[in-house]
């Protein structure tokens, strides 16, 4: 029996396949073929039958096994499938199921209404009607035709978002308790099966309630627009906000999940702009010389120093021109000195012991002055 097995497995057939030859062939049933040859590759792992190449590893096997499950697929059709007993495909269940269950993201924000008697009754019940009709929105020109698609999605009334967001914040507390109350050693499959259809309502209703502020993204990023292939990563960030927005926000606070929206897709935005303005300085020279392939115009060090050293002597003789006085005077005035600080009419004045009057007629002299040997020097000069 075992040789017959292992040249089946070497044929490629799956262990259900191989299961049924053999049993077709010794008369014997499916399970004792299998028990038989599970009794083998324990003993002899190295040339295993049904732990070959051909068959996937366990926790492969039991994830798959787990969603032909949630697909509707019966616990008897996969024991055939696989070639396991119900026993051992309600154990893989149980586990994959447990697993996916404890990694489910089930934070929610919380309110007193939710513990209150017969709540469920009412927060999962129908949302309310809106009082009037919902106008036809005008879709702006020169956005592309699936973000036109948008604005045929109604706008939620605050009724009606105030009902969904309460019962998508409910909804993820049912599922808390029960993933609470489940034994991870022997989880219950109904229990489970609960949780799972928990957790499609949920994302259900988060699907709903992004899909009817989508809109208020493309609004948003087109104040943002610098390109057509920016306005794109825009409304994708854009997005990724509204969606956390959505698990954030808190109704029962009394304001509109737009306003909060808007106040996270921006604050996204100008975080993601200072990023990209940060960058782009740090890399501006680059892309000047590698894009734009401008000419280099920027001076040599040597040169600078040596251009602000003849600047300083031309002005050191024109300054010859001025008696003492005037030369101090000009040299405060202007922040010639050490400190390089302009001073005003007032405080040159004090160190002169002159009124402020004074000094701006001395000053006005002094620059006449300098005016006319800058003119004879042939050096060029600002209008007064």
């Amino acid at each position: 029996m075992i040789q017959r097995a292992r040249t089946l497995a070497q044929a490629g057939l799956s262990p259900a396949e191989i299961l049924r030859v053999i049993s077709r062939e010794t008369g014997r049933s499916s399970e004792t073929v299998r028990m038989t040859i599970r009794r083998y590759d324990r003993q002899h792992p190295e040339t295993a039958v049904l732990a070959s190449r051909h068959v996937p590893a366990r926790q492969e096997a039991d994830e798959e096994l787990y969603a032909h499950y949630r697909r509707g697929e019966s616990v008897s059709a996969l024991a055939f499938r696989y070639g396991r007993t119900q026993s051992s495909v309600n154990r893989a269940i149980r586990r994959i199921g447990a697993q996916r269950i404890a990694d489910l993201p089930l934070a929610y924000v919380p309110n007193p209404e939710f513990g209150r008697p017969g709540a469920e009754k009412e927060i999962l019940g129908p949302a309310p009607e809106p009082e009037h009709a919902p106008r036809k929105p005008r879709v702006p020109a020169g956005i592309p035709a699936y973000l036109a698609s948008l604005y045929e999605v109604p706008l939620l009334t605050p009724g009606q978002e105030k009902h969904q967001f309460r019962r998508f914040n409910y909804l993820k507390y049912r599922a808390v308790q029960l993933r609470e109350e489940l034994d991870p050693q022997r989880p219950n499959r109904r229990r489970m099966d609960e949780i799972e259809r928990l957790y499609e309502e949920i994302v259900a209703a988060k699907n709903e309630l992004v899909r009817a502020n989508l809109r208020l993204v493309v609004a948003i990023a087109k104040r943002y627009l610098g390109s057509q292939e920016q306005f794109f990563d825009l409304v994708s960030d854009g997005n990724m906000s509204l969606m956390r927005a959505v698990e954030k926000f808190d109704y029962a606070l009394g304001n509109k999940f737009s306003t909060y929206a808007s106040w996270a897709i921006k604050k996204n935005y100008a975080r993601a702009f200072a990023s990209q303005m940060q960058y782009c300085d740090r890399f501006r020279t680059s892309l000047d010389e590698v894009l734009c392939q401008k000419p280099e115009y920027r001076a040599d060090p040597y040169e600078r120093e040596m251009a602000q050293a003849l600047r300083v002597r031309a002005v050191g003789r024109l300054l010859g021109c001025l008696d003492e006085r005037e030369r101090e005077i000009i040299s405060h005035r202007f922040g010639l000195e050490t400190d390089g600080r302009p001073q005003t009419l007032q405080e040159v004045g004090d160190r002169f012991g002159l009124t402020k009057e004074r000094i701006r007629q001395l000053e006005t002299r002094a620059m006449g002055k300098l005016r006319r040997a800058a003119q004879q020097a042939g050096i060029e000069c600002p209008a007064a």
